[in-house]
């Protein structure tokens, strides 16, 4: 090879270094996992299990960027709620929230003083399954009829029988890691209404007030739900 034909092989390879590498040298970090939320209820049938699988995405930018938010870790969410038949036609299902990354943290034993960055990369390559602690449980609901979304309720996790009757608990939730392709279909399957409430709230409302009639409903759209909405 020449000496004209190694600075150009040179040149490429530094070119697709920086290519490659560049953002990351410069700061920005950005990880991607595949969480699944798998809701255990113990019922007198038997112990019922249901979950939904999310796609994550984090990042960050670098600090020395002139922007308040530099430096912060910023996630994004897209899949669907986790829901389980508890008995025939009776659904208990998990809201789908925007800090699914902090129960993803948290349900895992990090070592004491493992960075964010340490974390999700982590959580980037690794698989395993972790328990969500109580004080991260999802809020947990269902609905009184499932053609009406105005009909929904919410669930004491600690009392599942003072919604579906004598001998069902919740046994625990737990998340996992996983290869898992993110769902998509089941949810609208037993609530085919959701794509009816993209823009409005399950109340019908455009807005949130205080004064509404039924605060969850009036709280609630498809967002809680899927997303993205279609």
């Amino acid at each position: 090879m020449t000496r004209s034909n190694k600075t150009i092989a040179i040149v490429a390879a530094a070119a697709l270094a920086v290519w490659f590498l560049g953002p990351r040298l410069l700061g920005f970090r950005r990880w991607e996992w595949h969480q699944k939320l798998v809701l255990e209820v113990d019922t007198p049938a038997g112990t019922k299990t249901g979950g939904s699988t999310v796609a994550i995405y984090a990042d960050t930018e670098p600090k020395w960027i002139p922007i308040s938010a530099a430096g912060g870790i910023h996630s994004e969410v897209r899949g669907e709620a986790s829901f389980v038949e508890v008995s025939p036609g009776r659904y208990l299902f998990a809201i789908r929230a925007q800090d699914e990354t902090e129960r993803a943290v948290v349900s895992f034993h990090f070592q004491k003083g493992a960075t964010n960055f340490q974390i999700f990369s982590a959580l980037d390559t690794e698989r395993g399954t972790g328990f969500v602690p109580y004080i991260y449980y999802p809020q947990l609901v269902t609905f009184v009829d499932l053609s009406d979304p105005n009909s929904v309720k919410e669930v004491d996790p600690r009392h599942l029988e003072a919604t579906f009757g004598p001998g069902v608990s919740l046994k625990c939730i737990a998340l996992q890691v996983t290869n898992e392709r993110v769902t998509d279909g089941p949810v609208e399957k037993i609530l085919k209404w959701l794509p009816d409430y993209c823009g409005i709230l399950f109340d019908r409302s455009r807005y949130e007030s205080l004064s509404a009639t039924n605060r969850l409903a009036n709280s609630l759209s498809s967002g809680a739900f899927k997303v993205p909405c279609k």
